[in-house]
């Protein structure tokens, strides 16, 4: 397999608002455009945060309360509706001078394939779900749909991710459930499911187990201070 000759980890050392945390993915996926900088990103959400499909209409929200009610972001990526609460969330931008995304649906196996593997170390085991089923009214929670690249833990959606491409780059980010949000228990997340679960450290080892598959060279880093200009200009930017 083709690999990255050197890929950039951030990993934010707090939980961010929503309008942050969907600018920098923004800002990650221009880096690749304009300085050919490819990165992986770990974060979490400082509060329950709805965030849009970016063909979504804000009314879809109307018919569920609990939607409505939360603040929200529209994602670069489309899908249905996330509910950022009690997970871990992933980005990956790639510019397009690497070879690894000229079959950019081959990403999704690649990404996941480092979550199933640190999880069966930690006795959990996850799957791909292998088929994807469409509905004539899809549900507007995208952990309610069914995609063949989900990943599932007993028959129930733990990880879902989704892409983004822009003049020959990608985006590619994904949240894995933790645990259930107050505001969707229906959601399970991995240590409803399997409340023995050992979820500490996960971003270090996810990050390890994936940069091992797609970089030949990495470290450590953070945005850089034109990265983190941009953010702050387009996380006060409507949504």
């Amino acid at each position: 397999m083709v690999q990255l000759p050197y890929v950039r980890q951030i990993i934010d050392a707090q939980a961010n608002s929503g309008s942050w945390n969907m600018a920098v993915d923004e800002i990650l996926l221009q880096s690749a455009i304009d300085h050919d900088v490819a990165t992986l990103r770990w974060y979490r959400w400082r509060e329950p945060t709805a965030s849009l499909g970016y063909f979504q209409k804000k009314e879809d929200l109307l018919g569920d309360a609990r939607l409505s009610q939360l603040p929200q972001v529209r994602r670069l990526s489309g899908g249905g509706t996330l509910v950022h609460d009690v997970e871990l969330t992933y980005s990956l931008a790639l510019p397009v001078s690497q070879r690894l995304i000229e079959r950019p649906m081959d990403l999704y196996r690649i990404v996941h394939q480092a979550f199933i593997d640190v999880f069966h170390k930690r006795g959990v085991v996850l799957t791909l779900r292998g088929t994807t089923t469409k509905h004539a009214n899809e549900p507007v929670l995208c952990f309610a749909r069914e995609d063949e690249h989900d990943l599932v833990l007993n028959g129930h959606k733990v990880l879902g991710s989704a892409q983004r491409r822009r003049r020959g780059a990608i985006l590619q980010h994904g949240g894995l459930l933790l645990k259930a949000s107050a505001v969707t228990p229906e959601l399970l997340g991995i240590a409803d499911l399997q409340p023995s679960a050992d979820l500490s450290g996960l971003a270090e080892q996810l990050g390890q187990s994936l940069l091992r598959e797609v970089a030949v060279d990495s470290e450590s880093g953070m945005l850089t201070v034109a990265e983190e200009q941009a953010a702050r200009i387009i996380s006060l930017v409507p949504g």
